[in-house]
């Protein structure tokens, strides 16, 4: 039996307690009125197929569904469905250029396995301004070495030499060595010339370096990885951190909050964002290429951008799950003290309020036929 299948639960037909030694999680995926979405399902048809039996359910025999997944996985069925699409969901035939306007999850591939030390090159990727240094704050102060790759273009007008091999051996090694030639200053260089080639050099440095390094641990910040690099699986061995927010809002974010700091900063900004983002436009393939090769990993983690809306979703998700716990085990007296904290709470957004107090009822009316 699966271990993660609770002590005690209520069989949809008998309305008792089935003993543990009793439940396994065959019996449940074999019970016509229990329709699970299993985290080992192997394909898309198989994803949709296990959905659309969830649906055709009763409601009373979706409250179930939830509480078994719940229990078994720590979600409820349509937020199953909703983690396990991105690995399953079929490749658009068309070029469909989503992040530049569209926000997406963000996506964990091999984290673990960097948490645990067993990989020591982490690639955080995405624009910017779209949250990177968010994404990582958990390593901060653990003494790993973390490189912006946008300060890495006329890196001279950001840091001295000391102060870079204050920063770390990485950075220092690169620009004393094979890359003394990018040792440069914005009067130095070419805006408009091709500039990819410091990002492709320095990443395939940092890669031999960490390798020959195995003892320490480095993060590499920026969108640049996966603009010049085509083949995301030449990127397998290590782990990839991918922000999912869309180039344009990205953009906006980090227009306003350099615009807050300097006027002239941020006119500089708007120049080079034509510059970023007219290759952002005609590499933008490779993003979308790399997030569909990465989301369908099953070492990759899905999660959704912290906003009002997904912060709004999942307190409601979560009211809902205490009410299908509640229902289950015939408890209409908590469903209803549920119902009344709801009417009466003064934090709830009125949407909330209103779901709640709907679904509140709903289980009552269900439990009382």
């Amino acid at each position: 039996m699966d271990s993660r299948i609770a002590k005690g639960m209520i069989h949809p037909e008998m309305n008792t307690l089935i003993p543990e030694n009793e439940l396994t999680l065959e019996k449940l995926q074999n019970d016509p009125s229990v329709a699970l979405i299993s985290d080992e399902v192997g394909s898309w048809e198989e994803l949709i197929k296990n959905l659309m039996a969830y649906l055709k359910l009763p409601r009373s025999g979706r409250r179930f569904s939830d509480y078994y997944s719940v229990e078994l996985y720590g979600c409820n069925v349509p937020a199953m469905f909703m983690s396990l699409q991105y690995r399953f969901k079929p490749d658009n035939p068309f070029q469909v250029k989503e992040t530049l306007f569209f926000s997406e999850p963000d996506l964990y591939y091999n984290k673990k396995l960097f948490d645990e030390g067993k990989i020591n090159l982490c690639f955080v990727i995405g624009y910017s301004g779209s949250g990177k240094s968010e994404l990582t704050r958990e390593y901060e102060g653990d003494g790993i070495e973390k490189v912006e790759l946008d300060n890495i273009v006329c890196v001279k007008d950001h840091y001295t030499l000391e102060d870079l091999k204050a920063k770390g051996d990485l950075l220092y090694s690169f620009f004393t060595g094979e890359g003394s030639k990018f040792y440069i200053s914005r009067e130095e260089r070419d805006v408009f010339a091709d500039h990819g080639e410091i990002f492709v050099k320095f990443i395939k440095y940092a890669q031999g370096y960490a390798a020959s390094h195995p003892e320490r641990k480095f993060i590499l910040e920026g969108i640049w990885t996966y603009l010049f690099f085509d083949y995301p699986s030449d990127f397998e061995k290590y782990a990839v951190y991918m922000k999912g927010t869309s180039l344009a809002k990205s953009k906006i974010r980090r227009l306003i909050r350099e615009s807050n700091d300097s006027v002239d900063q941020a006119i500089d900004r708007l120049i080079d964002f034509g510059i970023y983002a007219m290759d952002s436009a005609l590499h933008d393939s490779n993003v979308d290429k790399w997030r569909h090769y990465f989301e369908k990993k099953e070492a990759t983690i899905i999660k959704e951008e912290d906003n009002n809306f997904t912060r709004l979703r999942d307190s409601i998700m979560a009211e809902i799950n205490n009410i299908n716990y509640h229902f289950v085990h015939g408890d209409a007296a908590a469903i209803e003290g549920i119902m009344e904290k709801a009417k009466g709470s003064g934090e709830m957004d009125m949407r909330e309020k209103a779901i709640v107090v709907e679904e509140c009822r709903k289980a009552i009316a269900d439990l009382s036929a």
